[in-house]
């Protein structure tokens, strides 16, 4: 068996890589709220690359095909419809009360329904835009997790493996970003995109699962300086610029936009083994544990944010969408924290609810 093979996670790295999670998810949170406070650490530099990343450094080959596609199939394509149906509903309803801006999922058959947010990239009126990322996220698991294996049963030595998935992972990043990136910019066909978002997340996951060690041993104080250092280059070369997966916008070449990418992955690895270190912080290890459903609900939240302020006469509804919220010099803080705070404790609640629910089923 490959040393490549599984994710064996020591329990002192556990807590790096809840740290890593919720450093990840704020950047997402950030991302997608007006106004950014960074200079050098854009989210949009790194944050989607660092959950891709995040998934290679987690891959488990040793389950089988049937055994992680199923695994996919309930933790990902089926989360997917779910919160999609359900934001649906919690949407139209708000709609209704507040002048939102709002589109309907209901293309007027099923199977044009199914495939509008795929067309769309889930962004077509949805307020589950992050769906694009898990949708990828499915495909781009199970197409790695074959690659993986095929390498690891035809080549001799994990050295090699090693070797060829970085290959690979090179080759389907230049791919995605010089190559189909840039037929989708010229044609808009909707399946264009979707190759390119598969293959730009399939560089970064076995990348992830190539560099796995050498990220895990490595990262730390003198690596986030080489992080800085490169990043503050990149910027005053003006090659600094966001990868946007989800559209397939990519202004720099395969090169600086992977590297600038890396850099951010490597920064974020090294906080948070340096925090992991020195100090335990239980709030900030359960952000990491509960990054899905942030990722899924907060927009949500930002809406309810701006429907509170509407109330105050500070925020005129008719402009909410879906990455347009009330911005002032004091509500940076608010939003994010509550960005943060308000899906972890609906998911808490939905948690208990369904733990109780078989307290309030009659026994037969």
């Amino acid at each position: 068996m490959s040393q490549l093979s599984g994710p064996e996670v020591k329990s002192s790295d556990s807590l790096m890589l809840d740290y890593v999670k919720a450093l990840g998810i704020i950047s997402v949170v950030i991302g997608h709220y007006p106004g950014d406070p960074f200079l050098f650490f854009k989210p949009y530099v790194y944050h989607m690359p660092l959950f891709f990343f995040l998934g290679g450094v987690l891959l488990n080959t040793r389950r089988s095909l049937l055994s992680h596609s199923a695994n996919l199939i309930k933790k990902h394509l089926s989360y997917i419809v779910m919160v999609y149906l359900l934001l649906a509903l919690i949407f139209a309803i708000l709609h209704q009360l507040y002048p939102i801006a709002y589109t309907s999922l209901w293309r007027g058959n099923v199977l044009d329904s199914v495939l509008y947010p795929i067309e769309q990239s889930f962004h077509g009126g949805s307020y589950f835009f992050v769906g694009w990322f898990l949708f990828a996220y499915a495909i781009v698991s199970l197409l790695c997790f074959i690659v993986v294996n095929v390498l690891v049963k035809a080549l001799s030595s994990p050295t090699q493996v090693q070797a060829a998935v970085l290959m690979v992972a090179l080759l389907l990043g230049y791919a995605g970003m010089d190559y189909v990136a840039d037929l989708y910019q010229a044609s808009k066909l909707f399946y264009l995109n979707l190759l390119a978002q598969v293959l730009v997340g399939s560089s970064f996951f076995l990348l992830g699962y190539a560099g796995k060690h050498l990220i895990m041993k490595h990262s730390g104080f003198y690596s986030f300086i080489a992080a800085f250092v490169l990043i503050y280059l990149m910027s005053q070369y003006d090659v600094l610029e966001p990868l946007v997966i989800a559209w397939s916008k990519y202004q720099v070449s395969f090169v600086f936009q992977t590297l600038t990418a890396l850099a951010g992955i490597v920064a974020v690895f090294s906080i948070a083994k340096i925090i992991a270190h020195y100090q335990h912080i239980p709030l900030l290890k359960h952000i990491g544990q509960q990054s899905k459903p942030i990722m899924s609900y907060h927009i949500l939240a930002f809406v309810l944010l701006d429907i509170i302020f509407s109330w105050f006469g500070l925020w005129d509804l008719h402009n909410t969408k879906a990455l347009n919220h009330y911005y002032s010099e004091f509500t940076w803080p608010i939003y994010i924290g509550l960005g943060v705070a308000i899906p972890m404790c609906l998911h808490a609640a939905y948690q208990h609810t369904k733990h109780k629910l078989p307290l309030l089923t009659p026994k037969a």
